[in-house]
């Protein structure tokens, strides 16, 4: 019975730890005072090692303007050819985009669901 509990206890401190896996995919809660610049976004981001360091990513890699709404890309976006007036609301980017007739629409996309923090390195899932 002691011995499950100590198995127990183990268990719980690992997966609590601040460089666990499961804490740094969701990039907004591993990394502090991001910042849009241009389609760049800025952060400093916690590594494996509870440790943070200055990162940053080009959106235009992971999201992408289709029809005058903001989606994920998985294989590079180019967003901004199409999009106007970008920038951070918490974790979400809002825009305003052109639809296929080229009338512009706002849209947002939370950055969550296209961005992982990575080792302190922001990227594309």
């Amino acid at each position: 019975m002691q011995f499950f509990a100590l198995s127990a206890a183990f268990i719980l401190a690992a997966l609590s730890t601040p460089g666990s896996a499961d804490s740094l995919d969701d990039w907004s809660h591993s990394c502090q005072s991001y910042s849009l610049s241009g389609t760049v976004l800025k952060a400093s981001c916690r590594d494996d090692g509870g440790h943070y360091h200055n990162t940053q990513i080009n959106l235009d890699q992971c999201i992408t303007n289709d029809n005058g709404v903001l989606e994920c890309a998985w294989n590079g976006g180019n967003y901004a050819q199409t999009c106007d007036k970008c920038g951070l609301d918490g974790t979400s980017l809002d825009c305003q985009c052109k639809d296929d007739n080229q009338d512009y629409y706002s849209t947002s996309i939370d950055l969550n669901n296209c961005i992982t923090n990575n080792n302190a390195v922001l990227t594309c899932p």
